[in-house]
């Protein structure tokens, strides 16, 4: 599909239909995606009434993979006419600009912060955001030859990243603007659990073998239109291909000559068109395909599936604006398409805190930490020991095209607010608190919106993103111990015996530590090591606090989920019910109807009955009861006399268990 850079055709509300098939909450389970049916189309860019008439009797199919109805899905591609079908009946987006961005020098970066600084030159094509990670987005600057894909039927040569007329070779200003690009689109993509590398992954780690593969990605080539797609537009990409089992779809190409090689807007598409390839559809209004945003300054806001290129904070969205024709919830879909948010990185509360890394000079500690709030509603909190006095904290997010904006909590022991900051027209937020005593304090980072997203605000959905964290304050006298805690195991059913280990925590002067365990159901006790039985069911909080020689402490917690005994329903085979059928040619069989009923004696549908057939035949059988709870079985046909025997071997049914001893009958016969 294409991405618009600035002028569009008539302007129109592009991909509404994405809003209903994948408006779900963030708990939702998505979608179940059937395969692709096989169609083959005599046009390769049909629309309107053209592309329903060539779908035929298979519009169904297509529509319902898409998440529609036959009508819905016939009513958009009426009447939206930027909607086409290529020859495989894959929707795609054309969407036509009438001259290029100009071109932009790269916003310089006054902090030194998370991502503010390059790495050396000659590592510009190894950058990786999440080494490790199961899934991969490829930035691919250095041109590629494509062949196989649905982009042509012959192979492409796509020309390298280019904005000095040397495209074998890359200038110092070319590297850095690559790194620069590189920085933004990893911010957009930190929520997730995708490495966002400019280094050619091997092969295995791109393509999708098959549907119990969890490695993959998908990868942007970003070069120019010459050559390789013949159009007035900034990108290309299809939609909802990322965790298909084949790359005939990939890669996106966002085309750097239309958008004037400029670090904001390359990025920009980049982290557009992969979003196409995780599921997203346009964020626009009813009278505008793509929305630019509203705003201005730090906070002028634009969704990242709209136009991002006019405001300095872009976000993913779920169409919280005025007039949003789109309001599927970009973080649902994504991940419904092969994309996992990250783990979270620390605890949310005191005692879940991170301890920051500490160091002392004349007097004065400074506390460092980096973090990233990966999903909305994420907390995270880290704890420091000061004296009395004065203590600044400063919360820098991403030096490049940050997505985070970002509210900082100071909280005392108790976990109580003293002070906050979430300046209005900045991203970025510092305090300063005269602290009362020595003691633990903690600091509290999450994600924040401004003023009514339906005028000129926003929500905190879409802050999201890294950020680094730091504190001055006066260093108090000795350190407070390090607590660790591991439970195992930390679910199960009543009664559920949880050993508890403090090893692992220290003290950093080298004292001695006591160890205070309190296990959220009224009891407590005392040691490194503790195994406490929960007798009752319930979601318990299970918190370790330990005390160094000098009585300062350190808090840590742990949530134990006790669940009640499954007691499972027995069933048993209350009846055979034997018959015989003989036709006129003299073969006859013999029919078993088998009821199953559970302890109250009712009729238990579903189980499945195994069985076996002796005598005059022989065989073994399986069948499900009915509603009735009977299945019945037919034996082989013969011509011989004798008797039929029929035996029940087992009856299975998940969250029954099976009581042969209980059968009012196993075995039954009837004679020819």
């Amino acid at each position: 599909m294409h991405y618009s850079i600035r002028w569009f055709l008539p302007l129109i509300s592009a991909l509404m239909f994405w809003s209903a098939a994948n408006a779900q909450p963030a708990s939702a389970a998505p979608r179940a995606k059937p395969a692709f049916p096989t169609v083959t189309l005599p046009e390769a860019r049909s629309q309107g009434q053209r592309a329903i008439d060539l779908l035929g009797s298979r519009l169904h199919e297509v529509a319902a993979w898409y998440g529609k109805s036959p009508d819905e899905f016939r009513a958009l591609m009426l009447n939206d006419r930027t909607l086409k079908l290529d020859r495989r009946a894959r929707v795609f987006v054309e969407d036509e600009i009438r001259t290029p961005l100009p071109a932009l020098q790269p916003q310089q970066s006054t902090s030194t912060a998370l991502d503010g600084t390059l790495a050396p030159l000659d590592q510009t094509f190894l950058l990786h955001s999440r080494p490790g990670a199961k899934r991969t987005i490829y930035l691919n600057f250095r041109g590629a030859t494509l062949s196989n894909t649905a982009w042509s039927t012959t192979t492409l040569t796509a020309l390298p990243f280019d904005t000095d007329g040397f495209p074998n070779t890359f200038s110092t200003a070319e590297l850095q603007r690559i790194q620069y690009i590189w920085q933004r689109v990893v911010e957009d993509y930190a929520p997730f659990d995708v490495d966002v590398t400019t280094e050619q992954p091997p092969g295995d780690r791109l393509t999708r073998a098959g549907s119990t593969d969890d490695i993959y990605g998908t990868t942007v080539v970003i070069t120019s239109r010459s050559g390789v797609y013949n159009c007035s537009c900034g990108g290309v990409a299809y939609l909802g291909v990322f965790d298909d089992t084949s790359d005939f779809y990939k890669p996106a190409l966002v085309f750097w000559d239309a958008l004037g090689a400029s670090e904001k807007n390359v990025a920009e598409a980049i982290s557009h068109e992969a979003g196409h390839n995780m599921g997203l559809g346009h964020d626009g209004t009813a009278s505008t395909g793509y929305y630019t945003g509203h705003g201005s300054g730090a906070t002028g806001w634009a969704p990242i599936m709209g136009v991002g290129y006019y405001q300095a904070l872009v976000q993913w969205s779920r169409g919280q604006y005025s007039g949003a024709n789109n309001v599927q919830d970009d973080y649902t879909v994504m991940q419904g398409n092969g994309l996992p948010l990250r783990p979270d990185d620390h605890g949310g509360s005191v005692s879940t805190a991170s301890t920051m890394s500490r160091s002392d000079v004349n007097g004065v500690s400074t506390f460092d930490a980096e973090g990233v709030i990966e999903r909305p509603g994420d907390v995270d909190a880290f704890a420091f020991y000061a004296a009395a006095g004065t203590a600044t904290v400063t919360l820098s997010p991403a030096a490049r095209s940050a997505n985070l904006d970002a509210v900082v909590e100071l909280r005392n022991a108790a976990g109580q607010v003293l002070t906050s900051a979430n300046p209005l027209e900045a991203v970025n937020a510092s305090l300063s608190f005269v602290l009362p005593a020595s003691g633990n304090y903690y600091v509290t980072v999450k994600g924040s919106g401004k003023g009514d997203a339906l005028l000129t605000g926003y929500s905190d959905y879409g802050s999201l993103g890294q950020y680094a964290l730091a504190v001055t304050a006066t260093s108090g006298v000795g350190q407070p111990p390090t607590a660790a805690l591991a439970a195992n195991p930390t679910s199960g059913t009543v009664p559920l015996t949880v050993t508890f280990s403090a090893a692992g925590s220290s003290d950093p002067e080298g004292g001695n530590l006591t160890y205070a365990w309190t296990f959220g159901d009224g009891s407590s006790a005392n040691g490194a090591s503790i195994s406490h039985v929960y007798n009752t069911a319930g979601s318990y909080t299970a918190e370790l606090r330990v005390t160094d020689s000098s009585g300062l402490t350190s808090l840590r917690s742990v949530n134990i989920d006790v669940r009640a005994p499954v007691v499972l329903q027995s069933l048993a085979v209350s009846d055979i019910a034997m018959s015989l059928s003989v036709q006129r040619n003299g073969l006859g069989r013999a029919k078993a109807v088998v009821k199953v009923l559970d302890t109250s004696g009712n009729p238990v549908p579903g189980a499945t009955v195994n069985g076996r057939w002796s005598g005059l035949v022989s065989g073994t059988v399986g069948a499900i009861t009915g509603n009735a709870g009977s299945a019945t079985f037919s034996s082989p046909q013969t011509r011989s006399r004798g008797t039929f025997t029929f035996t029940v071997t087992g009856v299975t049914l998940a969250g029954y268990s099976y009581e042969a001893g209980r059968n009012t009958e196993t075995t039954d016969s009837i004679t020819r």
